[in-house]
């Protein structure tokens, strides 16, 4: 089976897919909801133009199936797929799915599943986990109560409101060794804000496993990806959901492993800047279990046995029993 990526034409995706070095193709797309109007025309004309491109490709690559994974980058390709009878799987990370997923999931041939739903949907849904890459897979995994290091997870694109809680509280816990990946766009400004010797700045890794062997604990969003790699890891994770995520998601993620004793959850106050009352809080959580050896030992049990095993493989088969001999 040959599989080609569709990502969209900018320098992000590009790099990250040239980085693994997967066949690839671009389609011009931008996103819609909650956008400026000069953002809405840039929508509109790379809709028009992604309409007509992507016909170009459908010849040129005569695909058996598309699997989509939500967002507008996704929304031509389905629409296409549905046009022509092309047979169309879909991929949701969260247990809230996005608008994208929400409407054509009844249409699809399967929807995999990185969590199990939080809401009722028509569909054909497959609990799988999120598909991990090799890479994370075939690491080892270390026991994380021999540690003393804290893992800060922003998301790919980093989050500014748990960088500057970070490098606070690295300050303030000198016995303990902070790894923070800020975001590429945040890092110099927290750069600037670092006051202690045990705080490690990194802007962005295509290697996260790397990191996650270090952890003892991760303070973390709660984007299903890096969920699903923290479980994978087994590692016991504070998580802080992004308070202004699409239909509150990240809460919806954060809730399945606190609800199994997987997760802690802290709750953002509705601002961006430094609250001094929730590092406080944050603080005395963290000590509370690091100093906790069989609570985290417990969690880190619970969250191993959250993690599905072989989620790209058990999809990639699906897929398969469903297209052409």
């Amino acid at each position: 089976m040959q599989v080609i990526f569709l990502v969209r034409n900018n320098k992000f995706d590009i790099e990250l897919i040239k980085h693994h070095q997967f066949p690839y193709c671009t389609l011009p797309t931008s996103g819609f909801f909650n956008k400026k109007f000069f953002q809405l025309v840039l929508f509109f004309i790379n809709f028009i133009r992604a309409l007509f491109i992507f016909p170009y490709l459908l010849i040129k690559i005569k695909p058996d199936a598309i699997l989509a994974s939500g967002s507008f980058s996704s929304l031509i390709p389905v629409l296409w797929a549905n046009l022509l009878k092309i047979r169309y799987f879909l991929l949701e990370q969260n247990r809230i799915p996005g608008r994208f997923n929400k409407y054509f999931s009844r249409w699809a041939r399967e929807v995999y599943l990185g969590f199990p739903l939080a809401i009722k949907l028509k569909g054909n849904f497959i609990y799988t986990g999120n598909p991990l890459r090799t890479t994370i897979t075939t690491t080892p995994i270390k026991p994380t109560c021999l540690r003393k290091t804290i893992l800060v997870l922003g998301g790919s694109q980093g989050a500014q409101f748990l960088n500057l809680h970070a490098v606070e509280l690295a300050a303030l816990l000198a016995d303990y060794q902070f790894i923070i990946q800020t975001g590429q766009k945040h890092y110099e400004q927290t750069k600037k804000l670092v006051k202690s010797n045990n705080c490690q700045l990194i802007s962005f890794t295509p290697h996260p496993e790397e990191l996650y062997q270090q952890a003892n604990v991760v303070i973390t969003r709660a984007g299903g990806m890096v969920l699903s790699e923290i479980l994978f890891f087994g590692i016991p994770s504070i998580v802080i959901p992004y308070p202004f995520a699409t239909d509150n998601h990240q809460a919806a993620n954060a809730q399945f492993l606190s609800h199994n004793n997987a997760a802690i959850i802290l709750n953002q106050p509705r601002q961006q800047g430094l609250s001094l009352e929730f590092l406080e809080k944050l603080k005395d959580t963290l000590l509370t279990l690091l100093n906790d050896t069989s609570r985290l030992n417990a969690m880190s049990q619970a969250a191993l046995k959250l993690a599905p095993l072989n989620a790209a493989q058990t999809i990639a088969q699906r897929i398969s029993l469903c297209l052409p001999e």
